[in-house]
C-alpha cells in the first residue's frame, strides 16, 4: 500500500477551510492544538463532510452530461464538450473533478490517522468517527475508479507540498477495490444506526448508508448475490414501500425515504440549480433538457411533472429549484435506488422472478403507473433500465448505469470501449509524469 503523498495541482492541506457545525472550526486554531480534545473528533469529521459538499455539483452533473438526459450549450464550452462526447484530457473540469476527490481523500486520511490518537476519546466514539471517514474514503475511491480507472491509492495524509515525495504512480483497479472493500467493511461494522437528530442522521454516514453504498458497488461489479444481501440490510430498516410522493423527495430536504444527503444552507451553497434553471428563476440555463428523456415517460407518470418545468416554451429540469438561495440538497442514497438494485440483481440471478417484478412495480406504483409483468429477462432489463433512468434522473447515475450494463454503444453510439472511463487530466500528468501512461484511447 502506498504511503506516499499525491500532487493535486495547487496543494490544499486538510487544515485549510475546515468549517464545522456547532463546533470550533479546526482552521481557527494552530496545528499543535488539533486532535487534543475528544470534541476535536467531531470537528474533524465535519471538516470532511464540508469537503464532500464541494463535490456536490460535479457529483450531479458529470454522470448526466454525456447522456441523453441533457443538452450542453455554448454557455459552458467544457460542459458542451462532454455532452457532445468529446472526452478531451485538457478539459479543465476533469482536473477540478480529480482535485476535489483527492482533497476529500486527504481530509478523510487525516481523520483516520489522527482521531485514534486523541487522549480520552472513548473507543466506541473513536471507531464511529473513523468509520465515517473510511466510509467517505470508500465512497470517494469508488467514484474515482469509475471515472478514471487506475488512480493513485493514498491512505495516509498529505502534510507537506514537498514535490519529489508527491510524484506517485497509479495503482491497479483491483488494488483500489481491495481498499474500498476494507474501508466499507469497517464502516458497516462500526457506523451508528442514527445520530442525535434527523438532520445529522441524513447528513452523516450511518450503517444504512454503508449498506446502500455496498449495494451500489456490488451492482457495478455485477456481484448480484452480494447486492441482494446488502440491499436486504437496508430494507430491514427502511422497509420496501415508497410511501411519500415523488416530488416530496426534492421539495422537502432529508425526507423519510432518504438515506443520506449532502446538506446545504444559505451559508454553504451550491450552483446546481443555477446550471439547470432559466434566468427568471435565478439560473443561467447552462444545462438544458434533452427531448429524448421527455419522450420516455408513459402517460400519467407523476415523476415527469415533478422533474420538469416549462419556460418560454422550453422545458427545464427543476429537481433543484432553489435558484435564489442555492441550497438544494444532493441526495446520495435513497430507498428507491436500493429497491431497483435489488430487483435487477434478483432478476440477473434467476428469471422469471416474482420478487424482482414486485420491486419494479413498487417503483411504478409510486409514479402512478400500472403494474407490468415482463415475460423474459430481456423484457425485464428493458423495463428496469427505463425505470432507473426516470426514477433517478439528474441524481448522478445515468452514465454509470450505461457503462455497467454495457449499453454505451446501443444507447450513445460509443463503440470505443476505452471511452467508458475518462482521461487522466493532462495537467496532472504534466505535473506528475509518474501518472503516465495516459488511459488507453486518449
Amino acid at each position: 500500500m502506498k504511503k506516499k503523498l499525491i500532487y493535486i495541482g495547487c496543494m490544499v492541506l486538510f487544515l485549510n477551510s475546515c468549517d464545522v457545525i456547532n463546533q470550533e472550526p479546526l482552521d481557527s486554531v494552530s496545528n499543535e492544538q488539533l486532535f487534543v480534545r475528544p470534541s476535536d473528533a467531531d470537528a474533524a469529521i465535519i471538516g470532511v463532510y464540508r469537503q464532500l459538499a464541494d463535490l456536490g455539483l460535479n457529483y450531479v452533473v458529470f454522470p448526466e452530461l454525456p447522456t441523453k438526459n441533457t443538452l450542453g450549450t455554448a454557455l459552458n464550452r467544457q460542459f458542451e464538450q462532454m455532452n457532445n462526447l468529446l472526452f478531451l484530457d485538457d478539459n479543465p473540469w476533469y482536473e477540478t473533478l480529480w482535485n476535489q476527490h483527492f482533497l476529500l481523500l486527504n481530509r478523510a486520511n487525516v481523520v483516520i490517522e489522527r482521531v485514534p490518537q486523541i487522549p480520552g476519546l472513548a473507543e466506541q466514539k473513536r471507531n464511529e468517527v473513523v468509520a465515517e471517514a473510511r466510509f467517505l474514503r470508500a465512497f470517494t475511491y469508488f467514484s474515482l475508479v469509475r471515472y478514471f480507472g487506475q488512480v493513485p491509492l493514498i491512505t495516509t495524509p498529505t502534510t507537506s507540498p514537498d514535490i519529489p515525495s508527491l510524484q506517485v504512480s497509479r495503482n491497479s483497479v483491483a488494488e483500489v477495490y481491495t481498499q474500498i472493500f476494507a474501508d466499507l467493511d469497517f464502516a458497516k461494522n462500526n457506523l451508528p444506526t442514527a445520530f442525535g437528530s434527523n438532520l445529522a442522521t441524513k447528513a452523516r454516514a450511518t450503517r444504512d448508508a454503508a449498506f446502500a453504498l455496498g449495494t451500489r458497488i456490488y451492482l457495478f461489479r455485477k456481484e448480484y448475490a452480494q447486492v441482494v444481501s446488502d440491499a436486504d440490510r437496508v430494507i430491514a430498516t427502511k422497509g420496501s414501500e415508497l410511501t411519500i410522493p415523488y416530488v416530496s423527495l426534492y421539495e422537502n430536504k432529508n425526507s423519510e425515504e432518504s438515506i443520506m444527503e449532502i446538506n446545504y444552507d444559505p451559508q454553504l451553497q451550491n450552483a446546481i440549480a443555477t446550471n439547470f434553471l432559466p434566468g427568471t428563476l435565478g439560473g443561467n440555463w447552462v444545462i438544458e433538457v434533452n427531448p429524448d428523456i421527455l419522450n420516455t415517460y408513459e402517460e400519467g407518470d407523476t415523476r415527469k411533472e415533478a422533474t420538469f418545468g416549462e419556460a418560454s416554451g422550453r422545458y427545464y429540469m427543476k429537481k433543484y429549484f432553489r435558484g435564489n438561495t442555492r441550497d438544494d440538497n444532493v441526495i446520495l442514497f435513497r430507498l428507491a435506488e436500493v429497491l431497483l438494485s435489488k430487483a435487477e440483481a434478483m432478476a440477473e440471478l434467476e428469471y422469471p422472478n416474482a420478487g424482482a417484478v414486485e420491486l419494479l412495480n413498487e417503483i411504478r406504483s409510486r409514479a402512478g403507473l400500472a403494474p407490468i409483468m415482463p415475460a423474459t429477462i430481456h423484457d425485464f432489463r428493458t423495463a428496469l433500465y427505463k425505470e432507473r433512468r426516470l426514477e433517478l434522473s439528474y441524481e448522478g447515475h445515468e452514465w454509470f448505469d450505461l457503462v455497467r450494463t454495457d449499453r454505451l454503444a446501443s444507447v450513445m453510439g460509443i463503440t470505443d470501449p476505452n471511452k467508458s472511463i475518462l482521461p487522466v487530466p493532462a495537467g496532472e500528468i504534466l505535473r506528475n509524469p509518474n501518472l503516465a501512461p495516459q488511459n488507453p484511447g486518449y
